[in-house]
C-alpha cells in the first residue's frame, strides 16, 4: 500500500479521483445555471472529498482488513454518480451531440446502420438472450475482476483497482469533450427499442433505466473496459482470462445488438483500450513513485 511522509496512507487512486472531481468542478462553470445545479454538485464534491479524507484517516489509524478493503474499493462505488454527471457536462465544448457524424460514418463503412439492423436480422429468442447475457456480464466484470484479484492476488489488487478507476475516468473525460448519446437515445421509438426476451434482457433494461444516461457512446467504454479487464485477468490468472474471454467477445457484438452503441463505437473501443491502459499504467507508476509505495 502507498503512503507518504506524514504517515497517512494515501493511495494513487485517491489522488486520481480527487483530481477528476476538481477538473469537472472547474468545467461546471461553463454550464448554464438553468440546466445545471452547480451549487449542489459542488457540495457533493465537498462531501465526497471529505469522505475520502475520512477513509484515508481511518485506514491510516486502524490498519485492518476492513479499512484496507474500504479504502481500496470505494472509488468503484463512485462510478455510477460520476458517469451520470457526464451527461450534464457533455455539451460544454460542443453545443450539439455528434451522433449524426457517427451515423454517417457507419453508413459509409457498412452501407447501413448496424445498430438498427442487427437485432432485426437476428430476432431469434436464443440469440437475443445470448447477447443480453454478454452485455450484462460487463457489470459483473466491473466489480468482480478486482474483487477476485483482491482475494487471490493481493499484491496486484491495488494496481488493478487503480487501472480500472483511472481508465473509467479517462473515458468519462472523453465523453464530456465529445458528446455522443448512442442509438438508444438518439433514435426515436420503435427504432431505439429491442424486444425484452428473458431474464438478462429484463436485467439489462432495468440497469439501463436506472443507470444509463444520454452520454458516452463513442468510443465504447464497455468494449474498452472489457478488454482492460481481460488484460488485468491475464496478468493475474490465466483461468480467469479464459473464463472472461467468451463474455468479452459477446460484449463486442451485444453493445450494438441492444442499440447501446453504433458499430464505429466498437472499433473506437478496441482501438482506445491500449491507449487508455498505457495512460493508466504510466499514471500509476508516476503516482506510486511520488507517494513512495
Amino acid at each position: 500500500m502507498s503512503g507518504n511522509k506524514t504517515g497517512f496512507k494515501i493511495l494513487p487512486a485517491d489522488m486520481v479521483v480527487i483530481a477528476y472531481l476538481m477538473i469537472t468542478a472547474v468545467l461546471m462553470i461553463f454550464i448554464p445555471k438553468e440546466e445545471f445545479d452547480i451549487g449542489m454538485h459542488l457540495i457533493d464534491r465537498l462531501l465526497i472529498i471529505s469522505g475520502i479524507a475520512f477513509i484515508i484517516y481511518l485506514d491510516s489509524r486502524r490498519k485492518n482488513n476492513f479499512t484496507e478493503f474500504l479504502h481500496l474499493f470505494y472509488p468503484l462505488t463512485l462510478l455510477g454518480y460520476i458517469y451520470g454527471e457526464t451527461a450534464l457536462l457533455n455539451n460544454v465544448f460542443f453545443a450539439a451531440n455528434l451522433d449524426p457524424f457517427f451515423i454517417n460514418l457507419d453508413n459509409k463503412i457498412f452501407g447501413f446502420q448496424p445498430a438498427l439492423e442487427f437485432s432485426k436480422s437476428f430476432p431469434q429468442v436464443w440469440f437475443s438472450k445470448l447477447m443480453n447475457l454478454g452485455y450484462f456480464s460487463y457489470y459483473f466484470m466491473t466489480i468482480g475482476v478486482s474483487v477476485i484479484i483482491y482475494f487471490t492476488d493481493r499484491p496486484f489488487a491495488e494496481k488493478t483497482v487503480f487501472v480500472i478507476i483511472t481508465s473509467f475516468l479517462i473515458y468519462y473525460l472523453f465523453f464530456i469533450i465529445f458528446p455522443v448519446v448512442g442509438p438508444q437515445f438518439y433514435f426515436e421509438p420503435p427504432f431505439s427499442e429491442v424486444p425484452v426476451t428473458g431474464f438478462f434482457s429484463k436485467a439489462v433494461k432495468a440497469v439501463q433505466e436506472a443507470g444509463e444516461h444520454p452520454t458516452g457512446a463513442f468510443p465504447s467504454s464497455h468494449v474498452g473496459m472489457a478488454l482492460i479487464f481481460l488484460w488485468l485477468s491475464l496478468k493475474s490468472s490465466k483461468v480467469m482470462f479464459w473464463i472472461l474471454l467468451p463474455f468479452v467477445i459477446l460484449i463486442l457484438f451485444a453493445t450494438v445488438y441492444i442499440k447501446a452503441h453504433y458499430a464505429v463505437d466498437i472499433i473506437g473501443g478496441i482501438l482506445s483500450a491500449p491507449v487508455v491502459l498505457i495512460l493508466s499504467l504510466r499514471t500509476w507508476y508516476f503516482l506510486s513513485n511520488y507517494l513512495g509505495s
